[in-house]
């Protein structure tokens, strides 16, 4: 898979005017491209596209991105300001990448936000990079020499929470630590990027990027307007689960995301479908119980949701079919029984081990 992302990572042009190009590997046969096009992560990648449409915040369940751009330091900010009660225990830092699986994820999630295409002839353009926690703490305020331009020392960088990387994937010849400005406006390239491809490069602190934070959470809130029964499909075949909620933390965790990933902004009237998030709660016509969509019982004595509005959970009927699934409201995170056939954003769920090491 290396070789063929290096194939289709095209010609390098090295930021800033130099002049050095990145050679591709010679043309591949037809098998790379349908090897490309059939691989797993980018099916998953570009049926989540299709369920992000004007989303400027995509999540997976181990990062966050922001699309809109931040020189580095004000985006570790952002990323430590992130106010969430993330129930897997995970830290909100600027993305740490310790190994092949998380480095395909990075990649996944750019492509997620902002496709598949690359414009070689603008190869740093808006999209094409993202920025990760990683900066180079130790000899960064000097030119490198010829024999030290893509020499990567491990003990000269350090991720947000402190890290030493134990995992790189630099293109070729990179990392450069290229310099621009004189006297007190030098800057040297100290932070790394990661492109579409997943590969690496140095850029400057003050670049405003797009920015990947650290997530592991629970719930991947997706902004495309589907009934129920979509809903649920949709998480199942990108490898997901239908959102649940079995306790108030949850519930608090999953009204956060919504919050992050769509924005407080809330429609009129009440009850347009963006302001309600599908989630995988529904009432057993028989039993009258409130059930996850598994069919595994909702437990009220453990956890009884706050129900929106008076007299709710109501039944309501209509000639196309009855209140029965429910859905939780965008502004307060409350929970109101509605028909399948509305269309709404969703949220799926995520693996507990998602981010265990």
């Amino acid at each position: 898979m290396r070789i063929l992302i290096l194939f289709l990572a095209g010609v390098f042009i090295a930021e800033s005017g130099n002049k050095q190009k990145w050679n591709p590997d010679p043309e591949g046969e037809l098998e790379d491209y349908e090897e490309f096009e059939t691989h797993p992560l980018v099916i998953q990648a570009r049926k989540l596209m299709k369920l992000v449409p004007h989303q400027n915040v995509v999540s997976t369940c181990r990062y966050i991105m922001f699309k809109d751009p931040l020189p580095a330091h004000e985006a570790e900010e952002q990323c430590e300001n992130l106010e969430w009660p993330i129930t897997h225990g995970g830290s909100m830092t600027l993305a740490t990448v310790q190994n092949e699986d998380e480095n395909d994820d990075i990649q996944t999630i750019i492509r997620i936000g902002f496709g598949f295409h690359i414009d070689y002839r603008h190869n740093y353009q808006y999209g094409n990079w993202a920025l990760i926690g990683l900066s180079k703490v130790f000899n960064n305020t000097r030119k490198l020499a010829k024999d030290e331009v893509g020499v990567f020392i491990p003990t000269d960088w350090r991720y947000q929470d402190g890290q030493l990387p134990r995992f790189t994937n630099f293109v070729k010849p990179m990392p450069d630590q290229m310099k621009k400005g004189r006297g007190k406006n030098t800057e040297y390239q100290t932070w790394v990027q990661v492109n579409k491809r997943g590969l690496w490069d140095d850029t400057f602190d003050t670049k405003p990027l797009p920015y990947i934070c650290q997530y592991c959470g629970r719930y991947v809130v997706l902004s495309k307007e589907v009934n129920w029964n979509q809903a649920k499909a949709h998480c199942e075949d990108v490898g997901l689960e239908f959102a649940t909620v079995t306790s108030a933390e949850e519930n608090l965790e999953l009204w956060h995301a919504m919050n992050v990933t769509l924005g407080t902004e809330i429609h009129k009237p009440r009850f347009n479908n963006s302001n309600w998030l599908w989630i995988g709660e529904i009432r057993n016509g028989e039993t009258g119980e409130w059930e996850h969509h598994d069919g595994t019982p909702l437990d009220m004595s453990s956890f009884r949701p706050d129900w929106d509005y008076k007299m709710q959970p109501d039944e309501f009927q209509l000639p196309r079919g009855v209140e029965r699934v429910v859905a939780i409201n965008r502004k307060n995170g409350m929970w109101d029984d509605s028909f399948t056939f509305r269309k709404r954003p969703f949220a799926c769920m995520c693996p507990r081990d998602t981010c265990a090491q």
